[in-house]
């Protein structure tokens, strides 16, 4: 009877497994925008017969078994773009159809098995069709500010009750690179923009939700010189702005960025700078290097290979080595100044 049992919990268990099942893979498009492969992704779904719920990022709804779905996210990378698919129809014709467009079209891709990227790009998918949790867009801020202006006309006066909050210097916020930086064209005074990844909480209250962005500059930007100097950028935060237009001032540590001369960034802690193990392809960490040994600040990790998101020149023998930090680099960025914020509750 014992047996009988078992055997039935193990085929339930089969049961749920395979519906749960979601299939996904990531690859890395070179030199290709986000519009021909949308109008590629577009042109196949309606070819298979899928209802197109949302666009950039795609969510799709099979006619002839709604049960499946199939969701397209693409990022773009500098010149280079991002494609991610996640399905639960197990034998993959959907995604297959995709690729080989890419083929047709002569496009170089390459898949990457990077598992923060494959996270970061499925909790994108899961936001995409539960809409659980908005993604915001500051691409038109204008548009953005009207719309704000509008609702506060439409919107009775209330009495808010609050208090004023002071967050320590040292707090730190995660964020991730919305835009790639590549060190053989930036400049100093350049602008940078991160994205909050987690809901900033001080004492139970939100000081600014996810999807709030972060501002800053290029303090520093030099391009790969003859003499085998790599390129080097360093980066600081100075204003956040919240989905709702609320502004924060703020001012942070320095994150430095340098190239080594296999086309990889690194971090230092010490003076003494240990170099990087050769690797790699599209997936491997590396991390964030300060080339100021007079005023060391907080480094950064970056969740994927800038050998694979492809380095822009591979011989240090004469002249040094530039590269491309992608999007979604996650950094760790610390507040330098205490911050003083007007909290609701």
């Amino acid at each position: 009877m014992k047996k009988f049992w078992s055997l039935i919990l193990c085929f339930m268990y089969i049961i749920s497994s395979n519906a749960c099942f979601a299939f996904s893979e990531l690859y890395y498009l070179k030199n290709v925008d986000t519009k021909t492969i949308s109008n590629q992704v577009e042109t196949v779904l309606n070819e298979e017969e899928y209802n197109i719920q949302k666009k950039n990022p795609f969510y799709a709804i099979s006619k002839k078994k709604q049960e499946n779905y199939a969701v397209v996210v693409l990022q773009q990378s500098g010149e280079n773009l991002f494609y991610y698919y996640e399905s639960n129809d197990k034998n993959k014709k959907l995604n297959k159809k995709i690729i080989k467009t890419f083929k047709k079209a002569d496009i170089v891709y390459e898949q990457s098995e990077n598992e923060q990227h494959l996270n970061n790009f499925a909790q994108i998918a899961y936001r995409t069709m539960t809409g659980q949790k908005k993604i915001y867009s500051f691409e038109e801020p204008k548009k953005q500010q009207t719309s704000v202006k509008t609702a506060q006309k439409n919107t009775t006066s209330t009495t808010l009750k609050g208090f004023v909050g002071k967050i320590d210097a040292g707090t730190k916020l995660n964020v991730y690179l919305q835009n790639p930086i590549n060190t053989a064209t930036a400049k100093k005074g350049d602008n940078v923009i991160a994205v909050v990844k987690n809901d900033w909480i001080y004492k139970e209250c939100t000081v600014a939700p996810q999807g709030s962005l972060l501002y800053g500059t290029l303090t520093k930007a030099n391009h790969a010189t003859a003499g085998s100097r790599n390129g080097s950028v360093s980066i600081v935060f100075n204003k956040l702005v919240t989905p709702k237009n609320k502004t924060i001032e703020i001012s942070t540590e320095k994150i430095d960025f340098d190239v080594t001369n296999e086309g990889k960034v690194k971090r230092t802690i010490t003076n003494t700078v240990a170099m990087a193990a050769v690797g790699a392809l599209l997936g491997v960490g590396i991390a964030a290097l300060t080339g100021d040994t007079s005023n060391l600040a907080q480094g950064a990790i970056i969740g994927a290979s800038i050998g694979g998101g492809g380095a822009l020149a591979t011989s240090a023998i004469q002249k040094g080595v530039d590269a491309e930090i992608p999007s979604y680099t996650d950094m760790e960025v610390v507040l330098n100044k205490p911050v003083n914020v007007v909290l609701s509750y």
